[in-house]
């Protein structure tokens, strides 16, 4: 008996991962198998659409997966079922549909759950549904707006600027964003603020209040000259207690996770990318221990609801329970991508448990999702805000305001789920029995110089944070959009912010000058809501890309006529002489970055480093390279793709290269060390000598670093 027939029905997944955890759930009636992804897309090396028959995509197997198709061919059983059991999403329903449509499957059934659960499985298999076409074409209409947007832009970026760049349709936002932040921040003015404080006592009491108002409205001494005019009114004034509030306050739990705010928790509170943060929820997801990971609703099954309160009662006590069940609204106006948000599906589960079986990374996501679901059932926080309000007596009454405040916790509430902390702190303690009408003597003057700070640059927390609050891209698309922009080197990393380099500052500009409506945030998020109208069957496929593709050609045809490439490259003028004939210099932009080009290129091509060339380093902290490795000729120091490395000065005749090699030398091996970046971003210092050595120099623990 052949295998085929020890099975009756065929279960399609698109992962290796999620077959294995669903196959535990199946009997042996089932054959449970996974495409490895994507089987069919457009061709990698040209265009793939037929604009001129009505944008008719030109799929292809991806290079790879026609082992896979035959095989999926092959285990099709003569009278049973085929199942298509890929992610609950578009682009889950896409893969659906080129798997039925190749193997030619009549009556696949459609199955979708957004837990691998065996409940959910099963519960699943009951209820089959055909593959939506509305859903279909909604991915299509994206997949090939996204390629017609990134080929044709593609193409004039290599003509105006260089070859190899490239654009993409919601990537070119993400990028605008970083670089409007960097240039709000270049031309931020610091202002001058002061601070101004007065130490006072009465008795054994001791305060240190801040000046809040003048004349009843809010007061910040702008100059020191303010300060002493304020101390010289002062002077040895003593201070009355005029006014005590108390105000009781509620904080509500935060909902339980969509992948938006997943992201920005697994990059502010473990520092991870939104790319690393997706790969382990997936992970996670995969393995059967949270609910699908790609969601903006924060919604919450009646079940985990129920499961989540019998934890609190359990685990944190009958206090902690709130009366009714918590329910939240979805922000999103569109949130359709998955009916629940990210949850546990086991809360019994540790995070223990989970980093014994997956690693600790997987676990620290697990606690943070853990918390968070459970946490949005708890009931509220209340804390009682007490500020006391001082004025100087007799003739700077009602002149001078001052203030002292503190914060006490009546019930943790939802934070027990994260610690308890301290439920008063020193100052409430100091301020609780002073009444109206004391008097406080002055003991010193405290005064501060300040100045006002640029906003802060985005971290991909933040830029996940403002993508979504502009309606620009989708749950599924932050951590590509934001890895692409990186990837293309138009935004690097400054620990954790991001940083425009000077080509992505370019091509922003570049798209901005000529294509508007490309990087505008409103007609981005217009295109998104257009894409829903075509998964809710509202919209049809060819008029919606009538109208964005003709426009678009529109204005690449008259970027084509009216943009020169060196007004594009060529930054600004210099004073600097050319090395090689003496002619003027000017500011040019090339693949790694600024640097001086004679004036006359490309007759002449005499060059310089920008920033000083081999002078500009710092020989303290590394190594200065004389000779060529290959053929002993003089090195020289070049910007390239991952930051400065040295080169021969006989490029292209001889290729030899060497890193920035740090002074400082190999344990093991006696080799220079130097300054690496992990693939997920993270830098380290090791040998130069790897793979044959593979020291990593381990980091100092921050409290050993404290002591030295």
């Amino acid at each position: 008996m052949s295998k085929k027939s020890n099975y009756k029905n065929l279960l399609v997944v698109e992962s290796p991962a999620k077959a294995k955890t669903i196959n535990k759930y199946l009997g042996t009636d089932f054959k449970v198998m996974a495409t490895v992804g994507h089987v069919i897309d457009l061709p990698k090396s040209k265009l793939g659409v037929d604009v001129e028959n009505e944008y008719e995509p030109l799929f292809e197997t991806i290079r790879g997966k026609g082992t896979i198709l035959k095989e999926l061919k092959k285990a099709i059983p003569p009278k049973g079922d085929v199942y298509l059991a890929m992610d609950p999403d578009r682009e889950g329903e896409a893969i659906a549909w080129h798997v039925q449509n190749h193997l030619k499957i009549k009556g696949a059934k459609r199955v979708t759950f957004h837990e691998i659960t065996k409940s959910a499985v099963l519960e699943a298999i009951k209820k089959p549904v055909k593959v939506s076409e509305d859903l279909v074409e909604a991915q299509k209409a994206r997949r090939v707006l996204d390629r017609l947007f990134g080929y044709k832009l593609s193409e004039l970026l290599w003509k105006k600027i260089w070859y190899g760049l490239s654009a993409g349709r919601v990537q070119s936002i993400a990028l605008r964003l970083v670089v409007e932040k960097e240039e709000e921040r270049e031309e931020f003015k610091p202002e001058e603020y002061w601070n101004f404080f007065v130490h006072i006592k009465k008795e054994k009491e001791k305060l240190v209040i801040k000046l809040l108002k003048r004349d009843g409205k809010k007061y910040i001494p702008a100059s020191e000259k303010e300060v002493k005019d304020i101390q010289g009114d002062l002077k040895e004034s003593k201070y009355e207690v005029v006014d005590i509030v108390k105000k009781q306050m509620n904080k509500n739990p935060y909902p339980p996770y969509t992948t938006s705010t997943l992201q920005q928790s697994g990059n502010n509170v473990l520092g991870y990318s939104a790319k690393r943060t997706m790969a382990l929820a997936q992970s996670l997801y995969q393995s059967g221990h949270i609910t699908y990971m790609r969601t903006d609703s924060v919604y919450l099954a009646q079940k985990a609801i129920n499961e989540i309160r019998d934890v609190i009662v359990k685990k944190y006590g009958k206090e902690y329970l709130p009366e009714k069940s918590k329910y939240y609204k979805n922000k999103s106006k569109n949130a359709q991508e998955a009916h629940e948000a990210i949850r546990p599906t086991d809360f019994s589960i540790t995070s223990t448990e989970i980093r014994s079986k997956m690693g600790s990374a997987q676990a620290s996501l697990y606690d943070l999702i853990w918390k968070r679901a459970v946490s949005s059932q708890v009931a509220q926080k209340q804390v009682e805000n007490l500020t006391i309000y001082f004025e100087p007596v007799k003739k700077l009454k009602n002149i001078y305001t001052f203030s002292v405040g503190a914060q006490k916790v009546l019930f943790d509430g939802f934070r027990v789920v994260y610690g308890k902390g301290n439920s008063e702190n020193d100052v409430l303690q100091e301020i609780s029995g002073i009444q109206k009408g004391n008097i406080f003597s002055k003991e010193k003057f405290e005064v501060e110089q300040k100045f006002t700070q640029p906003r802060a640059r985005y971290t991909e927390a933040t830029l996940v944070k403002k993508l979504e609050s502009l309606g620009v891209g989708r749950p599924s698309t932050y951590a590509t959009i934001i890895g692409t922009i990186q990837s293309r080197e138009y935004v690097t990393k400054d620990g954790k912010y991001l940083l425009p380099t000077d080509i992505g500052r370019v091509v922003t500009h570049f798209l901005k000058d000529n294509f508007a409506d490309l990087v505008d945030y409103e007609y981005t998020a217009d295109v998104e809501d257009r894409l829903d109208k075509i998964a809710q069957g509202k919209l049809e496929y060819v008029p919606f890309m009538d109208k964005e593709y003709k426009p678009l050609m529109k204005n690449i045809k008259k970027a084509l006529k009216d943009v020169e490439k060196e007004d594009v490259v060529i930054l600004g003028k210099s004073d600097e002489k050319c090395p090689v004939c003496g002619g003027k210099m000017i500011v040019r932009l090339g693949r790694y970055g600024k640097f001086l080009s004679c004036s006359k290129f490309p007759e002449c091509k005499g060059m310089k480093d920008l920033e000083g060339g081999a002078d500009s380093l710092d020989y303290d902290k590394y190594l200065k390279v004389e000779e060529c490795p290959e053929c002993g000729a003089n090195m020289i120091l070049k910007s390239g793709k991952y930051g400065k490395f040295w080169a021969c000065e006989k490029y292209p005749e001889c290729k030899g290269t060497l890193p920035l090699l740090l002074q400082e030398k190999c344990p093991q091996c006696g080799k220079s060390l130097v300054e690496r970046t992990s693939k997920w971003g993270k830098k380290f210092i090791g040998c130069s000598g790897y793979p044959d050595c593979k020291y990593i120099k381990k980091e100092k623990k921050k409290e050993e670093e404290s002591k030295g």
